[in-house]
């Protein structure tokens, strides 16, 4: 392997440090000139008309500024997912709404100069629902006598039907000598960032809109606040500070049209921040879905057909819907000669389901990885060999995907990590000394894959770099660091690039008025199709810098050649050898002065998959039904780790949050009620530090042809497997089987799968 100055080292992040000594500026630590509040006014029932406002006692409370109601709003319908313009994106949503869909719906907004005078402005106003009948699964919400939400899009509550397939079905089935069939259950939960959605938003005198905002995708909310306020989008600004995480909540549009409004007509800056329970119930869920899964079999263990029928619900509007359904079609690790997805995103009056980390493939993963483990025990083979038997190795094209696998270090993972169960179960047995009857342990193996930036026609990023004449370098990029490092890492990249020293180079991120386009933070695309981008940028300027150089010395362009951060130039008598900033200083006072910056930008053509194994060990209490989650071990093929460090933490991140969604997260509704009960994190329970095991990370030393000095994704990867591998685990150690997450103590009490 090629031996890196910067690449491949670990770094902390750049924000690091300001976020330990609490230097750090979130949105909420910013305070414009004249600054006022906005807080919007959500429905309380999950279905109902508005029949009525009165807004008389409220307009009369001391500092409230303005009260909006929907007639005083664009009557526009919208997508707010942060996705590139795509027909599967329905426009089904208004800004503010007098026929709410789901509890948390906006009905109308107030700006005061106090959060106190926007509250007690709230409690004021006189509200008359109709409350209409609600649906809130996707059973009900497909019943014949179901309301239908959106009668002007569809006939029924499906909103769209995604299907995927390669080779003949009904063929592979009759080739298979055993047939298996089942369904199995996903929750709805929630991301639960650290920060709340939070939004300042500056309608200047000028026409011009400056929005402070969380956002993984300044440049599609740009885009859409721009069309639906009829702006110019240069008229429209998005800077991301420094953000609480963002999971994939950040991906869409919440509370910015509605706090642009409130500053136009006001005329002052206006800051809008949810409240914990508005970000549990109004904010933006993962999906919960019911998948059915047919699969054929030969005896000797090779699948030769796989079928999925999946219904995701999608809450109140499409947002997302339609492409994370999609997405959950694209992500299998395994040879399927005969494939056929179908799936269905369908409305209720939920909350509204959107972007969570990993975008559709934790649903499907658990489903598949425990059924094929069900699939190997009733061959009587070892379910890990069964797998490994069936799964794609380079030269191989993953299920209904055009291009074939250049890298793929699976079998890499699973030795890595198999050593590291060894070892863990030979100091368990020799430190143990006694053995309960009652307690049972056992591991659960689960396989995934994942992607590296969304399909071609929506992953994009672009990047300018400016050479200073010191050899230091100024970084322009349009992606949104939201706490994962992505601003580190392609920074490295930048340096590696330059033969530069990673101080060397200052980054300016997220900004849509001075940085260039980037499709946004999502699909675990920064490393590689970001990364990409700067790596072709530093090329774009080293030419520059070559030829400069060839003018100045006279010397044939092909007579340059560049080497770690240093030029050299061959002449007839000898050569000579130039650092970067002795190249640089001569380039920029010699000859008539030459300013050098590279540019480019990088579309993806395929988004080459990360893969991962996850291991679980879990200790069951049989007589109380206790489940004691011991180890997780994870290994990933992230092609070349660009930081280590950062790939190791991004893996424990989410090993947790995959803990969450296996055994304790869910968004519950009460349906006598019509109420969401999961509304605090009383109700909503996530990992804290007692829930957490011992967490194992090995990385695999992969390398992806394509991708910026080797180098995949892994943001998402890691969440994708873990609950997978808890549910096998605690069915090897019970001997039922696992149909439904979460795995909660009072789901083992009450009987698996009640």
């Amino acid at each position: 392997m090629e031996d890196f100055k910067v690449v491949g080292k670990s770094h902390h992040r750049f924000e690091s440090i300001k976020k330990a000594i609490g230097h750090a500026k979130y949105t909420d630590d910013y305070v414009l000139p004249n600054m006022v509040y906005g807080m919007i006014l959500r429905s309380p029932y999950a279905h109902a008309r508005v029949k009525s406002i009165d807004k008389s006692q409220a307009e009369k409370v001391a500092g409230v500024l303005k009260i909006l109601l929907p007639e005083d709003v664009p009557d526009k319908l919208f997508n707010c997912s942060g996705n590139p313009p795509s027909p599967l994106l329905i426009e089904d949503e208004r800004i503010l709404t007098d026929h709410p869909l789901y509890m948390g719906d906006r009905i109308a907004a107030v700006a005061a100069v106090t959060k106190e005078a926007c509250r007690e402005a709230l409690d004021k106003l006189i509200v008359e629902y109709e409350e209409l009948t609600a649906v809130f699964d996707v059973d009900d919400a497909l019943r014949e006598d179901a309301p239908l939400l959106h009668p002007e899009i569809s006939s029924s509550n499906i909103v769209k039907k995604i299907e995927a397939k390669q080779g003949d079905i009904d063929n592979g089935f009759k080739e298979s000598d055993y047939v298996f069939e089942d369904v199995y259950y996903a929750p709805m939960i929630q991301n639960v960032s650290m920060e709340p959605n939070s939004y300042i938003c500056d309608y200047a005198f000028e026409g011009k809109l400056n929005i402070i905002s969380t956002s993984q995708t300044p440049f599609q909310e740009r885009r859409i606040l721009a069309r639906l306020l009829d702006m110019a989008e240069n008229d429209v600004r998005i800077i991301k500070p420094v953000m609480g995480g963002g999971f994939g909540e950040r991906q869409q549009l919440h509370n910015q049209h509605v706090g642009a409004i409130l500053s136009k007509v006001v005329g002052r800056p206006v800051k809008i921040i949810n409240t914990r329970e508005e970000q549990m119930y109004a904010s933006v869920v993962r999906h919960s879905a019911k998948i059915f899964l047919k699969i054929g079999v030969t005896k000797d263990g090779y699948i030769k057909a796989f079928k999925v029928e999946s219904y995701y619900n999608t809450g109140a509007y499409t947002t997302h819907g339609p492409t994370v359904v999609a997405a959950g079609s694209r992500k299998i690790n395994y040879r399927i000669p005969n494939y056929l997805f179908e799936g269905y995103c369908v409305y209720s009056n939920s909350p509204v389901s959107g972007a969570v980390r990993g975008y559709g493939n934790p649903q499907m993963t658990f489903a598949r990885e425990v059924m094929l483990n069900t699939i190997a025990k009733k061959l009587n083979m070892d379910p890990i060999e069964f797998k490994m038997k069936n799964h794609v190795e380079i030269g191989d094209k993953l299920p209904a995907a055009t291009a074939s696998l250049l890298s793929c270090a699976t079998e890499e993972c699973l030795k890595g990590g198999e050593e590291i169960r060894r070892k863990i179960d030979e100091e368990e047995s020799k430190n143990r000394t006694e053995n309960d009857p009652n307690i049972k342990e056992a591991w659960g193996t689960a396989f995934c894959c994942h992607t590296s930036g969304p399909s071609s026609k929506e992953g994009m990023s672009s990047s300018v770099i400016l050479i200073n004449d010191d050899g230091t370098a100024n970084l322009l990029i349009g992606s949104a660091d939201i706490g994962q490092g992505s601003e580190t890492i392609l920074s490295q990249i930048a340096a590696e690039g330059l033969g530069i020293d990673l101080k060397d180079i200052a980054v300016t991120a997220a900004d849509t008025k001075f940085t260039p386009y980037d499709t946004g933070t999502f699909a675990s695309s920064q490393t590689y199709v970001g990364g990409n981008a700067v790596f072709l940028a530093v090329k774009d300027a080293i030419e520059k810098i070559t030829k400069a150089l060839a003018r100045l010395y006279e010397v044939g362009a092909e007579k340059i050649i560049f080497d770690k951060g240093r030029f050299v130039i061959s002449y007839i008598e000898g050569n000579k050898e130039l650092t970067l900033k002795e190249a640089m200083s001569k380039i920029t006072f010699g000859q008539k002065g030459t300013i050098i910056t590279g540019s480019s930008s990088y579309k993806a053509v395929e988004a080459p998959p990360p893969f991962a194994v996850c291991w679980a060990k879990v200790s069951v209490d049989m007589i109380t039904g206790s489940v004691h989650l011991k180890h997780i071990i994870e290994a990933v093929d992230v092609g070349k780790a660009i930081n280590p460090k950062l790939v190791e933490g991004q893996v424990q991140g989410g090993i947790s949050m995959g803990i969450g969604y296996a055994m304790m997260e869910q968004i519950e509704i009460d349906k006598k009620t019509k109420k969401v009960l999961s509304s605090d994190l009383l109700h909503y329970k996530v990992p804290l530090t007692l829930d957490m095991p011992d967490i194992h990370v090995y990385v695999a030393d992969g390398y992806e042809p394509t991708g910026p000095f080797g180098a995949k994704s892994v943001g998402e990867l890691s969440t994708v497997p873990v609950a997978a591998a808890i549910a096998i685990a605690i069915s090897n150690a019970t001997g039922e089987e696992i149909k439904r997450i979460p795995i909660t103590h009072s789901y083992i009490v009450k009987g698996y799968n009640v």
